[in-house]
């Protein structure tokens, strides 16, 4: 059985100033390179194989942290990259609201229901993920991995994988940020 560790990329300022960041590249702040460090030490008695990441600067710098400190290889793959918010990333939150109070409602009661302009809807990202991890389940049969994601995509995954509804995605989106594991059962045989 495949055992994932879904990780939220660790802090950017733009994260911690309420920027909607996306797929936007940012490297982490002092307080996300040590929240990276302090996950790799409690990660490691779990004992990953691997960390996969997206390509993002700040999912890229938060597994490396991770790999670095566990002493294990981190690769990059494309179809993990972060949500694309498009013509919306840079927005503060409260800019959000009030230059579009009507979809950032709608965003907030139906998440799946929005397509940024020049963005992603949260069914194409979920689908680009399980691409990404339907490769993963094939080169790491029976082996942990970490997967450090943008938040969007840590929320889009943990709602898909554990929950199956969208109903927790802005709980899963707000909240402080924590790892979760997800044991995904071996595929059936034919």
């Amino acid at each position: 059985m495949l055992k994932l560790i879904l990780i939220p990329a660790a802090q950017t300022d733009w994260r911690a100033t309420g920027r909607l960041a996306g797929d936007t590249d940012l490297p982490l702040n002092e307080t996300g390179h040590r929240q990276a460090i302090l996950w790799a030490s409690q990660l490691s008695t779990m004992h990953p194989a691997i960390v996969r990441c997206g390509p993002e600067q700040s999912t890229k710098q938060t597994a490396s942290i991770i790999a670095h400190q566990l002493g294990i290889r981190m690769r990059t793959v494309k179809n993990l990259r972060e949500m694309n918010l498009g013509h919306w990333q840079g927005l503060t939150i409260q800019d959000f609201e009030e230059r579009f109070p009507k979809v950032h409602r709608q965003w907030r009661a139906e998440p799946e229901s929005i397509e940024p302009p020049e963005g992603e809807t949260v069914s194409a990202v979920a689908d680009r993920l399980a691409t990404a991890l339907l490769k993963i389940r094939k080169k790491h049969e029976d082996e942990t991995v970490a997967l450090p994601l943008g938040q969007y995509a840590f929320a889009i995954l943990r709602c898909r994988l554990i929950d199956d509804s969208y109903a927790r995605f802005w709980e899963y989106v707000d909240e402080e940020q924590q790892y979760q594991t997800v044991d995904l059962p071996d595929e059936p045989t034919k």
